[in-house]
């Protein structure tokens, strides 16, 4: 069964407040062996690090500040976005819900939880949406305040694969970390 990939609706950002954003691939060796793929988005003066699930490509959109993080088959999506929105702090739970309620007005509210990531704990929504009698769609959509912004992390499939892709969504973020960009130091004048 294919997995629907969560539409973003579009916060528009003024150019003036949006921060730079470039995303690279990078690889990392790990201390008990072999290497990981990782995708790198610089944003700010922080880089955003991840790990690339296995069997997945990602697609970057520059103008809205995203990536896409999508399995071969097409049957798993995790999208990335970084916003200017609540720099260092995460805003209370009810505008929590209202971020991942807005994304889709039809949706029903689920739950709202704490959950990990290698950076710090990220707040999630869970939602459901009937598109039809016969098809139902969930979605989780987690929050982790940056130093200059918010990162937020939307995986939603078919009820009745959630929990398959749950899993693989919980990987990605516990591979989720921050790290300063250093500024070069200039020599005394």
């Amino acid at each position: 069964m294919k997995l629907l990939v969560l539409v973003l609706a579009s916060f528009s950002m003024a150019a003036a407040g949006q921060t730079s954003f470039r995303a690279f691939d990078s690889y990392e060796v790990l201390s008990e062996g072999g290497t990981v793929h990782t995708l790198v988005v610089d944003v700010g003066r922080e880089h955003l690090v991840t790990r690339m699930p296995r069997g997945y490509a990602a697609t970057v959109d520059n103008q809205s500040q995203s990536v896409v993080f999508k399995e071969t088959t097409g049957s798993i999506a995790i999208t990335m976005r970084v916003t200017t929105n609540s720099p260092g702090v995460m805003p209370d739970d009810d505008t929590l819900r209202g971020l991942a309620l807005a994304i889709n007005p039809n949706e029903n509210f689920l739950q709202l939880s704490t959950c990990a990531t290698g950076y710090k704990p990220a707040r999630f929504v869970d939602s459901v949406h009937n598109l039809d009698p016969l098809r139902t769609i969930r979605s989780r959509h987690a929050f982790v305040a940056c130093p200059e912004g918010m990162v937020e992390f939307i995986y939603s499939s078919k009820i009745e694969t959630f929990d398959k892709g749950r899993v693989v969504f919980n990987l990605f973020l516990t591979s989720f970390r921050v790290e300063m960009i250093k500024e070069p130091v200039k020599p005394p004048a």
